[in-house]
């Protein structure tokens, strides 16, 4: 019996694959080495890449390391929106979105994402890739919550967007804490899903309009 015909991959197609191993090659080495041990040569070591394609589509060390942990945020966001698509019509959805964040804060994508922060307190050129990547995911952000709780069924939305954000620095020192604190303690975030029901359930403010400083 003939073998099957192997179908070659497009340049587009083989350039997607290397860039893809090469940002989750850079998240594994952020979160088993840390920024000061990760350097271009494991990278490309463990993506199976050599240094010339590596610095074809990311330049420098920042580029590369921002682009990466973009990389894994952008997925899980996707995972989140799937996830969220999926809530039963009797499952409280503001709880859903809260648990489904604070899953994100308990794995390698915030090791990551701290590696890169910390690092960049003294690193202008990777403080300002980071910059840049914190900006496309909070627009990606806003525009999966407006999918998901329409203003026109979330009365005070300006309440929900705010709730969220804050929902996201509470989980960053919550994880953080976490880190050198165990057992983690997640009574903070159940603390949170309570008041934002409560203030999302409240006819005082849910059709209050929004204030100069939540816009």
């Amino acid at each position: 019996m003939a073998e099957p015909k192997r179908v070659r991959r497009t340049q587009v197609e083989r350039s997607a694959a290397m860039q893809e191993a090469l940002l989750d090659a850079a998240v594994e080495c952020l979160v088993e080495l840390g920024f000061a041990g990760t350097t271009t040569t494991q990278v490309t070591h463990r993506a199976g890449v050599s240094l010339g394609a590596m610095l074809h589509h990311f330049p420098t060390k920042a580029d590369l390391l921002a682009a990466a942990v973009g990389h894994v945020m952008r997925r899980r966001q996707e995972e989140f929106r799937k996830a969220m698509t999926d809530v039963g019509p009797s499952v409280d959805r503001v709880e859903a979105a809260i648990d489904l964040m604070w899953d994100a804060f308990n794995g390698p994508t915030f090791h990551a994402w701290l590696e890169l922060w910390v690092a960049a307190r003294t690193d202008p050129e990777l403080a300002e890739a980071v910059r840049v990547m914190e900006e496309e995911y909070d627009r990606a952000s806003r525009e999966i919550l407006s999918e998901l709780f329409p203003p026109d069924e979330y009365a005070d939305a300006a309440v929900l967007e705010l709730g969220m954000r804050f929902a996201v620095s509470l989980m960053d020192g919550v994880a953080l804490r976490g880190l050198v604190m165990k057992p983690v303690d997640a009574r903070p975030v159940e603390l949170l899903k309570t008041i934002l029901r409560q203030r999302m359930d409240n006819p005082t403010t849910r059709h209050r309009p929004a204030t100069e400083s939540e816009r």
